[in-house]
């Protein structure tokens, strides 16, 4: 057989080499924790036969699980001559030393104690985003994973201090290994990863300790906090007005569909001039759209690429030309998590730079916005408007000066002296 190389972090070690019932690996983002685990299990398929459940609590489908990392890490290893990689399983190819290992994956929710018994005879479990993970999940799983020397390995970033996992890693139980890794851990750490620290280290320092620090979030460690928020009473005169919408195509009950109507002003300050949400039919909040492109006539619109936009954009488009109301439609990227992509429009409110007008639709926004973590199910369109925003600041311009503050401007430039006579630039 070809000989095998495990490149790990050092702290991943101890999986490895030390036995223990459970194996707890918590820690922030970019520590390597899951990719570190799923490069033992395809390698330990190799040595010796390996039936290892890889559980989630929700999981619809196996591109939610961990199917993807153990796929890829089977090929960066240069291990496809040994697994065959299906769309539902991970098997031992028949031959090979491989042959009598299995990888199944599965969501716990959907499980009861009878319709998991059929992984009885399973070696180990692997349990992703563990935070997420119920207790009754848990009871479920724990005892289903039972053949002598089975053990369970658990994968988390700190969530909450009563999440399951996080109290069985504060158990001081000889069985139970745990193993605290962060950034700093990993030898691999990219650069790509590390500009993305440093920004939130810089943005939101409560929150930067959860991400990648691996602490549990704290109600100081949301993503924005209120007092960067700026009130005005009256909008500043100029202003180039931009709108951002978060569609969605589910009424009565989905996701809202929330429009927003922004300007920048020649300070480089971002003012939330107008707001539309509601729960309807797309033939409904496109109307609304159109209302409001026609009644503020904003430079550009930013939408969300993306499925939801695929299906309905036959009928904006249809729609502009029904009513002749055009505007230079920008449609931004979705790459990566909710919190990642709102850092920008996070940056603009820490320095304090973003301002709401006095309305019950600016409260219910900025309530919004404080609530919001990027993670969890909660009501958060209007927070996905505002990071459309955020991101399209690049296509973005600020509102020209006064017409007065240009002359002035244009005078200093050549030292004129403005009561001087009109024909003293001859002299300059």
């Amino acid at each position: 057989m070809t000989e095998l190389r495990l490149d790990i972090p050092a702290k991943m070690l101890p999986f490895w080499t030390e036995k223990a019932r459970h194996k707890i690996a918590r820690g922030g983002r970019g520590s390597a924790k899951s990719w570190s685990i799923a490069r033992m299990l395809v390698t330990r398929g190799i040595i010796q036969p390996t039936r290892w459940l890889c559980c989630r609590e929700t999981q619809k489908s196996t591109k939610e699980s961990s199917h993807r990392l153990l796929a890829d890490q089977i090929e960066a290893l240069g291990l496809g001559r040994y697994y065959d990689v299906q769309e539902r399983a991970i098997k031992g190819r028949p031959g090979t030393t491989a042959e009598n290992s299995e990888f199944a994956f599965v969501g716990l929710k959907e499980h009861t104690a009878d319709s998991i018994k059929s992984y009885e005879g399973f070696d180990g479990a692997w349990i992703e985003e563990a935070h997420s993970v119920s207790e009754r999940s848990a009871m479920v799983l724990t005892p289903t994973i039972r053949k002598p020397g089975s053990e369970l390995w658990w994968s988390y970033n700190p969530e909450q201090d009563e999440d399951y996992v996080h109290q069985l890693a504060a158990m001081d139980d000889p069985d139970t290994l745990v193993v605290t890794i962060n950034w700093r851990d990993n030898p691999w750490f990219p650069a790509e990863l590390e500009k993305e620290r440093v920004k939130l280290q810089r943005i939101n320092a409560d929150l930067y300790q959860h991400v990648w620090e691996g602490q549990c979030r704290s109600a100081a460690g949301l993503m924005f906090k209120r007092d960067w928020f700026q009130f005005y009473d009256v909008l500043p005169s100029r202003l180039n007005l931009y709108i951002a919408s978060d569609y969605a195509v589910t009424p009565d009950g989905g996701d809202f569909t929330e429009h927003g109507v922004w300007g920048l002003a020649s300070t480089g300050d971002l003012y939330a001039v107008d707001w539309w949400y509601g729960q309807t039919d797309p033939a409904e909040w496109i109307d609304a759209w159109i209302g409001l492109v026609a009644q503020h006539r904003p430079l550009a619109a930013f939408e969300e690429k993306g499925v939801i936009l695929r299906a309905v954009e036959s009928s904006i488009t249809k729609r502009m030309r029904e009513t002749q109301t055009f505007v230079n439609r920008i449609a931004l990227a979705s790459a990566g998590g909710k919190a990642e992509r709102a850092l920008g429009f996070a940056a603009r409110a820490s320095a304090r730079t973003v301002y709401l007008p006095r309305t019950p639709w600016a409260i219910r926004l900025l309530n919004q916005l404080c609530a919001f973590n990027g993670e969890d199910g909660r009501q958060d369109d209007g927070a996905d408007v505002c990071s459309l925003v955020g991101r399209g600041l690049d296509f973005m311009a600020n509102a020209s000066a006064a017409e007065e503050g240009a002359k002035k401007r244009r005078q200093r430039d050549y030292d004129i002296d403005p009561d001087d006579d009109p024909d003293s630039w001859k002299t300059v």
